[in-house]
């Protein structure tokens, strides 16, 4: 998960998606079966829940109309203020809501089809109709077209609905001028989570999570090693003198006792993914789950029940060969279950156990093979 880029392994796997149209089942909440509370979501990353009746949803967007060269090997990337945050209010009830963006004019960058879009990743808020926090991705500066490179670009931007945009923390100033994990410069603010009295954000580049206080002076909460075990162990990130895979944070929340835990993607590597559950101050490690691929999200439930999206993961029962993606439960004694979900990302439950998820999240309003695979986010109890 670096800056600017879209998820090369996932793209390959998504190429020959167009030749189906797959149709959603719907159900109540309560059943085995997913509903489809909200769709035509453009690449719907993060959610937050606010309240018990307010669902925040991060569109990173898709992209725009001016072209900037990608990565060697991945293709021009088209630059736009598509990025978006939506909101479902009483999403406990909704079915097949169009998108209410409430937060407009984000940058985005995706390929020429709109998909595997970054930018408005993450969106926090800790009220009702309060202050919504949005994390920017980061881009070189000379890429970008103005005004993104001096308002946007690896920010942490504060919002009120259907109000400005306005710069309230440079995230990736901080990985600039500290580099936490001594690898050199890169960054890609990713996930934000709203405390009482600060904001955790989680650089997946940078492989920390550094804590913003109300002023939006930032700091280090954690930084994490890479990762050694499976088929990391033959692997260095990002060269020789760093073996194993880069965490790469992607995703972030607390349980009712104030622990945060992160999601780690692991650099993609087949079940090497983690969890890992950290003190309040960040800096005690109290607990790590393995054994995932591409963790995406990550939420606990008041009783303490685990759930982790798993963006590469392989589903029991795909609607099609190329179409991957789990979400998956961990009991509090430890047993997991799983749930197909085409390419998962931000998870939230509620205080009923109510869960929802982000559908199809590298995937624009007009889908990866049609409007039936839009972005979209799905309930489920299971």
């Amino acid at each position: 998960m670096h800056p600017f880029t879209r998820i090369s392994a996932v793209t390959a796997m998504v190429a020959g998606v167009c030749g189906f149209a797959p149709q959603i089942v719907q159900a109540d909440a309560a059943s085995s079966k997913p509903v489809v509370i909200v769709k035509g979501l453009n690449n719907p990353r993060q959610l937050d829940l606010v309240g018990s009746d307010e669902l925040l949803i991060a569109e990173a967007g898709n992209g725009g109309k001016t072209k900037v060269p990608g990565p060697p090997g991945e293709g021009d990337q088209f630059v736009g203020a598509s990025g978006s945050v939506s909101v479902v209010y009483l999403p406990q009830y909704a079915r097949n809501a169009a998108p209410v963006r409430i937060v407009r004019g984000l940058m985005s960058a995706a390929g020429s089809d709109g998909s595997f879009a970054v930018g408005s990743d993450g969106v926090a808020a800790r009220s009702p109709h309060g202050s919504i926090y949005v994390q920017e991705t980061y881009a070189p500066a000379d890429v970008l077209p103005q005004p993104f490179r001096t308002s946007q670009d690896g920010r942490l931007l504060r919002a009120r609905p259907f109000g400005a945009l306005h710069p309230f923390a440079n995230i990736s100033r901080y990985e600039s001028r500290k580099d936490p994990d001594k690898k050199g410069f890169d960054s890609d603010p990713y996930a934000v989570y709203a405390r009482k009295s600060d904001f955790l954000v989680a650089d997946a580049a940078a492989n920390d999570v550094l804590r913003v206080d109300n002023h939006g002076h930032v700091r280090l909460f954690h930084v994490f090693a890479n990762v050694r075990t499976g088929s990391c162990a033959t692997q260095a990130d990002p060269g020789p003198k760093f073996p194993g895979c880069n965490f790469v944070p992607t995703s972030i929340t607390t349980d009712a006792q104030g622990h945060v835990y992160v999601g780690g993607l692991v650099s993609e590597a087949p079940h090497q993914g983690q969890v890992v559950k950290l003190s309040a101050d960040g800096k005690h490690v109290l607990r790590v789950w393995h054994g995932f691929t591409s963790v995406t999200g990550v939420a606990v439930s008041r009783s303490g029940v685990l759930y982790v999206s798993e963006l590469e993961a392989t589903e029991k029962h795909p609607i099609a060969p190329q179409v991957v993606g789990v979400l998956t439960r961990i009991s509090k004694k430890g047993v997991r279950s799983h749930r197909d979900v085409p390419f998962p990302a931000g998870v939230v439950v509620n205080a009923k156990g109510t869960v929802f998820v982000a559908a199809w999240s590298v995937a624009s309003a007009s889908g990866l093979a049609g409007p039936s695979t839009s972005g979209q986010v799905w309930r489920m109890s299971f």
